[in-house]
């Protein structure tokens, strides 16, 4: 609707003026005080004159518009509405209104994708006034929260004296709940949820645009409150000059405080959730405004029940319900993850009953929202959400489902979630009829996607463009003719099925989620196509329930394939039309070979599929005879009434070929268990490029009704010998191609077949503009096809804009595009060029493909090895062999080449600490109550203190990168810090985390089967880490293995060395002094780019280099020398192995969990070994770590309570006070010290002389000796100083520990927590909270902190200092980060 905002006309005027643009058909396009569209831009200008002279009658009525008849007014059509979300191309539109019933009421369609909002418009109702959504379930679990805690409420009374019931909450909050509420048992369970895990990610950025805008307001305030106070104590002469400094300073630190805290702000809300049983079903509160009050919170049921939703608050417009598993134990908060669930359901179903125009497919169908979009991977779907959204369809049995996603594979119609859409939805009683999306992948051919277009049990969608969607979507300066999407994915799959099976309209202006503050959005991508199809779909099976007329998934995907309308598509995929549908499912009602599925098996040239599909050298120069067994499968096929189908099975076939280079048989008898015969494909007289065609199979007693199946058949016929790139050349080299001159028309695609020559690795494209004035947007795109290999490792597709600038004749300035990128050898190659269908005008482009061979074999042998690896390869090559040899080879022309290596990457394996299978619950249960099974692999690693911050890459090779196509059916891995926080959630496609260096993290994985045989077969899996490297290590290349033994530089390999085609170097790289980085450990490998081309860059690289890690250089430690030299010291083995037994039993003090057999084992080794520093400390540091766990405890047992402050016995302080003082009378400070100061190196330094190996043996020891005794007495003044800061009564001074620490620990409080904790609370208690504040700020902040003992004492300690410095917002969100920080528990998969 066209809207804009009149001037105060009189109303008798305004309904003259209305009156005559209405008869006319003109619309006011201005007044006065509007711009308005002028003559250079719109023709229609001209005809605003023929207004002018009707509204020149008013010009008198009012002085403020005298020059009314000057006001521009503009003709116009009316607006293309119903290309907003195309119908009438579908006949979906004139198919309702001849029959206004079969508008997909009767109907279920479930929608897979990122969740649907049931608050959207459009949601509510269908057309027959029924419940629009009728189930919402996140698969994904991404929205679950634990509930395993249990607890009673406690009787209270609100402010208004309410009676209430009370709880204290996971957060810390006391949550008041209605005293109404029924609850039987008395019991509640209760969970805690970080807000940003329910969150999509837009509007969660949104939202922190604004809380940080309050945020800052706030933050600004307690700034000036602190420079108030600073004035105020700068005025004030009654303090004490020193102790004025002091705080005046401590002043200046809060405000670098407040500072830093602004700096790393973020959001951490955290909502508490109540779960508990009224007696009929399980209920839950949210507390979505974290206030803690839900009073007025409506218990939530399970949605389907009860149909009920909420708002979480009117800022972000996020509408939330939920559902509740396994008695109470798992709640899921279900929310949307993005707009696209919503707008496909739009498209699908949507219904407006103010306004019908807007309605989607099938507005009297009713929606299931099946979420599979993982919220934590940015709307990724992953194997748990889509094998339970598998279980769902098969539970819940709605008629049809729709998936809008869809990944590449490397198999096609294979893997868990493909077999259960098969087995369990599509073949399994009633039968859902399942629809996919084809994928964006296009434009070259076998770019389909999985599911969609790849598995035999779903229907893969295309994306198609009309005219009437041009006019009303894109807002172009001219049309073109119905065409489809540029983008979208063609077929064949790669093991030749047709893929793409029909197309349907590939974008749409419809519904969005509520919190997207918008009505609609247009969205375009075979993901709009597929729920245009569905809702076509969805009025068949209306009409078909309606009428009573039998069918299967079967036989209307027949019916759809079969009606459709030819589009003139290269591959005959045909354009969805319902209404020719309807009448193919009328006319042939007990059709029984319509009713079964016919699985296509093709054996060719060794390869198996489910078409044929010629595409390399030797398959398209000569004819090719391949063997076709069909077999049937039949619906429902595993119930006993399905054998009386089997048994009638019998159709007489006569099978066509399309085109006359395709042979086959006349005429086969069908029946079960079905029938082989052989297709001739004869290509050699084809021109170059793709070629489709099919052998059809008609029941010959029946050919109306079109095929019963087809088997399909394309040809990618190769361009000729490719001409000499130098005319002057008289011999060809099939290394240079090009072709000149291509037109293109919007939306045309060429395609190239090439033959990569033997010995190809890297090829070089080029495109040029040869004859266009104005841009062009164009899709340049490569593919080779690898044998059980995602398409994208050989795929190249980038977006170029072409234009020219200049006469035609110079060619200099043509826009030129070029990438170089590997190929594999003796693969055919498509080079595809689009030019975009919304790319208006014709364009002339030259193209260029050359081809380049620099070959490399990589051994750790003096001698030459008999081969050469692949680019796509990682070679390894031994440290311990101290070099490795580079052959080249120049298969195809000059090529100029290099020696070097860049490592830059660690790769690290570790084995699982530990492991369990267990079986999942309700959720995971398969159908014939088939039970998933999980496996939980353990894993930790460190990364070494000194490295910094680095990006660790987690993975499991053996799932990685497999989505639809995974043998199991799921797999998740999340990575924690040592505070049990989760920092990474990833599935099969692995990401990059940052860590801090100096800790060590844990990382679990989750693989989930019903074979629990497999899942222990799996768990020893191993855990690949790649480590980023702070700086690369570059490897030095020498020309021969002399010089790489002698180091010789003058033998340097040259940056740049011309190799002649056919001619072949040596290079050599030195690998012995490689400085390997702290966490490389033997076995480990260093990863890194081969540069083998100087200064040309290949995309993604060409080789890649692998270094494993030698055995580490044995180092002669003196101070160990020193305390294993048995000769110099002459003690007896009878005093060593006491020794050693003692030094065992010492590690068991910390270990033994018995306190009496503690106590007894310390007893002993005090009385034998009373002088024996090292034993006093480990005896001191168990008293004070179980101290600090006691507190622990006294703290959580006390939060929530008003008074929280928690006092150790005082026989604990005691015992740690008398075995730090036992450590202090054993050691002599004072000689310590002067020991410490006059310290002598163990190795002799440059400017000492040398000394005897009995000099070098006695230093080593005396040092051992200080270092023993200096760490004894840094753990007695820590643990002393601990213990003074736990007294109330202020008699306690740890000043003189304080002071003690400085000394033997000289770095700052902020870099030992022993030193931290005590001075920040002594600091604290004087009241200068701004330095307390940075010191535990600072630590917490590292990252590496993480997982300490202590951590939990530092953020108390801040805690109090925020509560006594009154900065309440910080002190709450503070509260908050530390349960964010250092949850409880792992958090759930």
């Amino acid at each position: 609707m066209l809207r804009f905002r009149p001037p105060a006309f009189p109303l008798s005027i305004l309904r003259k003026v209305f009156t005559i643009q209405t008869q006319q058909r003109y619309l006011i396009s201005c007044f006065a005080s509007a711009s308005y569209i002028g003559p250079g831009s719109n023709p229609l200008f001209k005809q605003r004159q023929q207004l002018r002279e009707p509204l020149s009658q008013f010009t008198s009525t009012t002085t403020s518009f005298s020059t009314l008849a000057a006001i521009d007014i503009m003709p116009t059509s009316e607006f293309p509405i119903n290309g907003l979300l195309p119908k009438e191309e579908t006949q979906a539109a004139s198919f309702i209104r001849k029959n206004p019933t079969f508008d997909g009421r009767g109907t279920v369609v479930a929608i897979l994708d990122t969740g649907i909002d049931p608050g959207s418009p459009g949601m509510q109702v269908t057309s027959d006034g029924k419940p629009k959504l009728i189930d919402i379930i996140d698969c994904t679990g991404a929205g679950d929260v634990a509930c395993s805690k249990i607890i009673e409420a406690e009787a209270g009374s609100s402010e208004d004296g309410k009676a209430v019931h009370k709880l204290l909450g996971l957060s810390g909050k006391t949550l008041i709940l209605s005293a109404s509420l029924t609850n039987p048992t008395g019991k509640f369970r209760l969970g805690l949820k970080h807000q940003i895990d329910l969150f999509p990610a837009g509007v969660h950025a949104r939202l922190q645009k604004e809380k940080k805008k309050r945020f800052q307001t706030e933050n600004n305030l307690l700034v000036t409150k602190v420079l108030r106070d600073l004035d105020t104590l700068e005025a004030n002469s009654s303090i004490d000059k020193d102790e004025k400094e002091l705080l005046k300073q401590d002043h200046k630190t809060r405000l670098e405080v407040l500072k830093e805290l602004e700096k790393n702000w973020r959001d951490d809300a955290v909502i508490d959730c109540v779960v508990f049983h009224d007696g009929k079903t399980w209920r839950a509160l949210v507390d979505t405004a974290g206030s803690g009050d839900l009073t007025e919170k409506k218990p939530l049921a399970n949605y389907r029940e009860e149909l009920q939703y909420e708002q979480w608050d009117q800022e972000s417009m996020l509408n939330y319900s939920v559902n509740i598993y396994d008695e109470g134990e798992i709640l899921s908060i279900v929310t949307t993850c993005g707009p696209h669930g919503n707008h496909v359901a739009g498209i699908a179903a949507a219904n407006y009953p103010e306004e019908p125009a807007l309605n989607g497919v099938a507005p009297g169908a009713q929606l299931i929202s099946l979420r599979i979009g993982n919220g934590r991977l940015g709307g990724m779907e992953t194997g748990c959400g889509l094998v339970r959204a598998a279980i769902d369809l098969a539970r819940l049995k709605p008629d049809l489902a729709n998936i809008s996603y869809g990944e590449a594979s490397a198999t096609p119609n294979h893997g868990r979630f493909v077999q259960l859409i098969r087995d369990e939805v599509v073949n399994a009683a009633p039968g859902c009829i399942v629809i996919a999306a084809a994928g964006n992948a296009g434009a070259a051919l076998s770019t389909n996607g999985t599911p969609g277009a790849t598995c035999n049990s779903i229907i893969g969608v295309g994306a198609y463009a009309t005219r009437e969607m041009m006019r009303a979507q894109y807002a172009l300066l001219d049309q073109v003719p119905d065409i489809p999407h540029t983008w979208t994915s063609r077929g064949p799959a790669s093991d030749g099925d047709i893929g793409v099976e029909i197309f349907a309209p590939g974008s749409a202006i419809t519904t969005v989620p509520q919190s997207n503050l918008a009505r609609s959005q247009l969205m375009n991508g075979t993901s709009m196509a597929s729920p245009n199809f569905c809702g076509c779909a969805s009025l068949l099976v209306s009409a078909l329930k309606a009428e009573g007329v039998p069918y299967n998934p079967y036989r209307v995907k027949s019916a759809f394939r079969n009606s459709g309308k030819d589009v003139g598509d290269e591959a005959n995929v045909p354009f969805v039309q319902v209404e020719k549908a309807w009448a193919h499912m009328t006319a042939f009602p007990d059709l029984q070979a319509l009713n079964v599925n016919y699985d296509v098996k093709v054996t060719s040239g060794g390869k198996l599929g489910r078409g044929i599909y010629l595409r390399d050298i030797d398959e398209t120069t000569e004819p090719q005879t391949s063997q076709v067994d069909v077999s049937p499968r039949f619906y429902n096929q595993d119930a006993p009434e399905t054998n009386d189908q089997r048994i009638a099975l019998d159709v007489r076939l006569t099978l066509r070929p399309s085109e006359s280079w395709i042979s086959s048989p006349e005429h086969v008898l069908f029946h079960n268990p079905g029938r082989g015969f052989a297709v001739r494909v004869d290509p050699t007289g084809l021109k170059p490029g793709a070629h489709h065609g099919r052998v059809d199979a008609f029941d010959t007693s029946n050919m109306d009704a079109g095929p019963i199946f087809s088997v399909p058949v394309t040809v990618c016929k190769l361009d000729g010998v490719p001409s000499a790139r130098n005319s002057a050349e008289t011999t060809p080299t099939p290394s240079f191609l090009s072709w000149r001159r291509l037109r293109f028309q919007p939306g045309q695609i060429r395609r190239q077949f090439v033959a990569v020559p033997v010995g190809a690795s890297f090829a070089q494209l080029t495109v040029k503009s040869a004859n266009r004035d104005s841009p062009a947007r164009f899709i340049v795109h490569t593919m080779q096809l690898g044998k059980q290999t995602r398409r994208s490792v050989f795929e190249q597709q980038y977006g170029i804009e072409l234009s020219r600038n200049g006469s035609a004749g110079a060619d200099e300035q043509a826009s030129t595009h070029t990438k170089l990128f590997r190929v594999l050898p003796y693969v055919t190659m498509e080079i595809c060029l689009a030019q975009f269908w919304s790319s208006l005008g014709d364009s002339e482009v030259d193209v260029e493909v050359e081809f380049h061979g620099v070959n490399v074999a990589i051994s750790s042998g003096n001698q030459s090895p008999a081969g050469f690896t692949n680019g796509s390869d990682l070679t390894l090559v031994n440290q311990a062999g101290g070099f490795a040899r580079l052959d080249y080879w120049s298969a195809l022309r000059t090529e100029t080449v290099s020696a070097s290596a860049s490592l830059d990457t660690l790769r690290r394996y570790v084995r699982p600490s530990s492991y369990v299978v267990s079986a999942l619950k309700s959720r995971d249960e398969l159908p014939s109550a088939r039970q998933l099974h999980q496996i939980v692999l353990t894993y930790t690693f460190a990364v070494a203190k000194g490295t910094g911050p680095v990006n660790v890459t987690p993975r499991v090779p053996r799932f990685n990168d497999l989505v639809y196509d995974n043998p199991i059916d799921s797999f998740e891995l999340i990575i924690y810090d040592g505070n049990k926080k989760e920092l990474q959630y990833a599935d099969v496609y692995a990401k990059t985390v940052k860590v801090a260096d100096g800790a060590t993290y844990t990382v679990r994985v989750r693989l989930a089967s019903t074979d629990t045989d497999l899942l222990e077969k799996l768990n020893a899996t191993v855990l690949v880490i790649d480590q980023a490297l702070a700086k690369p290590i570059t490897l030095a290349a020498y020309q021969t293995l002399d010089a790489v033994v002698a180091e010789d530089s003058s033998l340097s390999f040259k940056k740049k060395t011309a190799l002649p085609r056919g001619a072949r170097t040596v290079a050599w790289l030195a690998l012995d002094n490689v400085a390997v980085p702290k966490d490389a450990k033997p076995g480990d490998v260093l990863i890194g780019d081969l540069g083998v081309l100087g200064d040309r860059t290949v995309e993604g690289g060409l080789y890649k280099f692998g270094l494993v890690v030698a055995p580490l250089k044995a180092e002669k430690d003196a101070t160990a020398a020193a305390a294993t030299d048995k000769s110099e010291e002459n003690e007896d083995e009878e005093k060593l192995i006491k020794e050693a037994v003692r030094d065992l039993e010492i590690q068991w003090i910390k270990k033994i969990k018995d306190d009496s057999a503690r106590k007894t084992l310390v007893d002993r080794l005090v009385k034998e070994w009373p002088e024996h520093l090292p034993l006093h400390e480990t005896i001191l540091n168990q008293l004070g770590e179980s101290a600090e766990k006691e507190e622990e405890k006294l703290v959580t047992a006390a939060a929530g309570k008003e008074k929280n402050d928690v006092q150790l016995p005082t026989e604990t302080l005691a015992s740690i006070e008398t075995a730090a003082q036992r450590i202090l009378t054993l050691v002599d400070e004072k000689l310590l010290r002067q020991d410490i100061g006059s310290r002598a190196p163990t190795d002799a330094a440059d400017h000492l002389p040398p000394r005897t190996a009995a000099v070098k043996r006695a230093t080593a020891k005396h040092n051992a000796d200080i270092d023993v005794r200096k760490s004894a007495v840094v753990a007695a003044h820590g643990w002393l100083a601990w213990v003074k800061t736990r007294g109330n009564d202020g008699t306690q001074d740890p000043v003189p520990h304080l002071e003690a620490l400085a000394v033997y620990i000289p770095s700052p409080p902020t870099k030992n927590p022993t030193y931290l904790v005590p001075w920040a609370t002594h600091v604290a208690s004087k009241g200068l909270h701004g330095a307390a504040l940075k010191a535990t700020g600072t630590w917490l902040a590292e990252g590496g902190n993480a997982g300490d003992r202590r951590w939990a004492a530092v953020t108390r300690i801040r805690a109090k200092s925020l509560a006594s410095v009154g900065w309440e917002g910080w002190s709450e969100r503070d509260r908050v980060r530390t349960i964010v920080d250092r949850p409880a528990e792992f958090s759930l998969f």
